[in-house]
């Protein structure tokens, strides 16, 4: 039983190096920069794929890296650990980004994620809100003299977001930080909507270890997602009490609590979680979770689906997908059941992904390396269209010239034509190549002296000309 707490063609040739390492689950390699001759401002972590891609869903792999060996930021990859997009963003330990997603915003998909200030596991900062050309559409925070937490956002249909904040209070002469719910307007930063744990959970529930000074810091509960139901009530997950509220929408009273202290739900043993992360509704009417287990190396974390009897007030294991290589996170974590069945697992302070059919088998692992971090994973579908123009380089390497090729964001490349000439002004095409990864670099043997190249879509549509170098 699980404790809470426990636990190229014509005129040239192009070739393209892989950025994919091998290692063991559970046993990442040291993480290793990626280098791009195109872009060398960006250097995200090489994505290790461990376990290569068999019949995955559907969409691109949405991760938060941050670690002080590469750049961290908010990343989209494809299956063979290749990024689509990614901003580099903070240091790595202080300011950092995380919840990088997808949602829709007044009927369109937007891409979403928080970056800012963090400290003791929670944050001060504010959302992002980006079009599918990857320009920012709306900024998000909360209000009433709080600060935006880094944890969750969630875009409702009514285009509010649910957000967490977490605020010092006195709560019988200790220094408490309580967690908040608000509902806020985006478009006029209006709070619609403003609940306070204090006034309805007690700090008996917790069971983190309270600080020996009162006047030092209590993070009693850590809230870490917060979502609705059709009704409009709230789900809540606290990490520190190791449980999970339903919050009456209208009076802001506990529903009930599974989980933890005062669980209003005998909780089958397989069932139990500790530690956990990411709650949500499933059109099944079950819960999915991350159940991260333990506070030190434990039992292996896992993603978990739970049958729950609001009736009979019961809650039984319906699926569990443990870590494969056995370990345990410590912190962080996600479980998103995908649209056909499958279970994308993210394995938050371990800085690893898994995806699971919905046999349990893994179709999918991957690492972003020893030592890397990542909130969240998910798999989502996107179609990213940049303003900005593709990148390209060229450069002399061992007396040959190669030309390098890359456009950050867009998912719409299937090829790179390469324009030559001897004057700029009065390019012509030399050939077609299939695009390779993020960067796709290949030697040149024409004699021209300028070079361009023009992005192909899948029916041979120029998108996009880059500038021309020489």
């Amino acid at each position: 039983m699980r404790k809470p707490g426990s636990r190229l063609v014509a005129g040239a040739a192009l070739a393209m190096t892989a950025l994919v390492a091998a290692a063991l689950p559970g046993a990442a390699a040291p993480p290793v920069p990626s280098q791009y001759v195109s872009r060398p401002d960006l250097s995200p972590p090489q994505v290790q794929i461990e376990t290569p891609a068999r019949g995955t869903e559907p969409g691109y792999l949405f991760l938060d890296p941050r670690g002080t060996a590469t750049q961290g930021g908010p990343m989209i990859v494809d299956d063979s650990g290749q990024p689509v997009w990614f901003q580099p963003y903070g240091d790595g330990v202080s300011r950092v980004s995380t919840a990088l997603r997808t949602q829709t915003y007044r009927g369109e998909p937007v891409l979403t994620w928080w970056e800012g200030d963090q400290d003791q596991g929670w944050g001060n900062g504010e959302f992002h809100v980006l079009d599918q050309s990857y320009q920012e559409v709306a900024t998000v925070k909360t209000g009433n003299g709080v600060d935006t937490d880094l944890h969750d956002m969630t875009i409702t249909p009514r285009n509010t977001a649910l957000l967490l904040a977490y605020h010092p209070v006195d709560v019988d002469g200790r220094k408490v930080i309580e967690g908040v719910i608000q509902e806020v307007d985006i478009a006029t930063g209006l709070v619609l909507f403003d609940w306070r744990s204090h006034e309805h959970i007690g700090l008996e529930e917790s069971t983190a270890p309270a600080p020996p000074d009162p006047n030092a810091l209590f993070d009693y509960l850590h809230p870490n997602s917060v979502t609705e139901d059709a009704a409009g009530n709230l789900l809540l997950s606290a990490r520190n009490t190791d449980a999970v509220y339903q919050i009456d929408r209208k009076t802001g009273a506990i529903q009930w609590r599974l989980g933890g202290v005062r669980s209003d739900f005998a909780v089958d043993p397989a069932a139990h979680f500790a530690r956990q992360h990411d709650a949500r509704w499933l059109p099944t009417g079950q819960l999915s979770l991350f159940d991260n287990a333990a506070d030190a190396p434990g039992p292996p974390s896992r993603g978990i689906v739970l049958d729950l009897d609001p009736v009979a007030r019961t809650a039984r294991l319906a699926q569990a997908f443990p870590h494969p290589g056995g370990t345990t996170s410590v912190s962080q974590g996600s479980h998103q059941v995908l649209p056909g069945g499958h279970h994308l697992v993210g394995w938050g302070s371990q800085g690893q992904f898994t995806e699971y059919d919905a046999a349990g088998n893994v179709v999918l692992h991957g690492s972003l390396g020893d030592g890397m971090q990542s909130y969240r994973a998910q798999r989502l579908p996107w179609v990213g269209t940049p303003m900005t123009r593709p990148d390209v380089a060229l450069r002399e390497e061992n007396g040959s010239r190669v030309l390098y090729s890359s456009w950050n964001g867009s998912t719409e490349v299937r090829a790179w034509r390469i324009l030559a000439g001897d004057d700029e002004d009065d390019l012509h095409p030399i050939g077609d190549v299939a695009k390779s990864g993020f960067e796709t670099a290949g030697q040149i043997v024409r004699p021209e002296r300028y070079f361009a190249v023009e992005a192909l879509d899948a029916q041979g549509k120029v998108l996009s000309r880059s500038d021309v170098v020489s």
